[in-house]
């Protein structure tokens, strides 16, 4: 059931701003009714996006809402436009500077954007790696926009995601684990597998293999001589060639539940997450050979040996 699911799930994602052009991503949990308001100083433009979104359904609570919006008029450039996202509920619109508060700087009661017109400062970022050691990137520039949000002249012109966005090859366990956890709390749609003995993803979730042992399951094929010579020197190669495929993602449903849990913290909290039982034995295997003392508290997430960050 959905009724304990929050409408919104992930964002609005602003994809694409041009004078004569918005593009948004919001994923939701029930297909939603939309509107956009867009506010400047001098003017404010209301537009039903009815015709003006695609709907995909993922899951049977996962449905995304692509909005690619032309525009009649210009919109102005080098000022603040405030734009109101807003949903209709039961029986009545919902704001997003209610329900997307997080979105907003200072106290702007609702988020802004900025089309300028020079491309003089650009912002650029790539994957998200959950459990890299370092801070996230993304988070940073969110720290940094702080500070000159209110000035439209300081404002970046783009945000330019030059790679895949996640690191589908290089998953730690516990961040598997919360995606399969997240496939089953939203539906998400199962899918055959095409080319190995696993006949679908929701088997390939159930085999003990499917934590740190992904790239044993996978069939290892030969490509032509030619491409064998020229790109590996003549070595025969899996199907996966990262050096860290233990956990590699595999089907449409895994890669859709990380790019939800990298780009809202709203999936994080419906869901509850448990170690891989392979984790749990690692752990225990860790500590008996290390002598090193696993962590009890329920919030540490190092499961594998406690972390200098553990919040015990």
């Amino acid at each position: 059931m959905s009724d304990d699911l929050p409408d919104i799930l992930a964002g609005p994602i602003l994809r694409r701003a041009a004078p004569r052009r918005l593009v948004l991503w919001l994923a939701a949990s029930r297909p939603l009714e939309l509107r956009l308001t867009l506010l400047s100083a001098a003017a404010s433009w209301t537009y039903p996006l009815a015709s003006a979104t695609t709907r995909l359904e993922v899951g049977s609570h996962a449905h995304l809402h692509l909005i690619d919006l032309e525009l009649d008029s210009a919109l102005p450039q080098d000022v603040r436009i405030a734009y109101d996202l807003a949903y209709r509920g039961e029986s009545e619109w919902h704001s997003s500077g209610d329900w997307g508060q997080a979105l907003c700087y200072g106290n702007e009661p609702l988020p802004t954007l900025v089309l300028r017109s020079r491309h003089d400062n650009l912002l650029h970022g790539s994957c998200r790696k959950p459990h890299h050691a370092s801070g996230d990137g993304l988070a940073r520039a969110d720290r940094w926009l702080v500070g000159c949000h209110d000035d439209a002249a300081a404002r970046p012109a783009a945000l330019l995601l030059t790679g895949d966005q996640i690191y589908a090859d290089d998953v730690a366990g516990p961040m598997l684990a919360a995606i399969h956890a997240l496939i089953a709390r939203l539906g998400l749609y199962d899918e055959c597998l095409e080319g190995t003995d696993i006949a679908s993803g929701s088997e390939l979730y159930a085999r003990d293999e499917t934590y740190y042992h992904r790239d044993e399951l996978l069939p290892a094929i030969r490509s032509t001589e030619a491409l064998r010579e020229k790109f590996f020197g003549g070595v025969r190669k899996p199907i996966f060639t990262t050096a860290s495929a233990e956990n590699h993602l595999i089907t449409f449903a895994e890669v859709m539940a990380m790019y939800l849990l990298v780009w809202s913290p709203t999936p994080w909290r419906v869901i509850e997450v448990e170690p891989p039982l392979s984790a749990r034995r690692s752990r225990t295997a860790i500590a008996r050979s290390s002598d090193i003392s696993t962590c009890s508290s329920p919030d540490c997430r190092a499961w594998h040996a406690c972390s200098p960050t553990c919040p015990r």
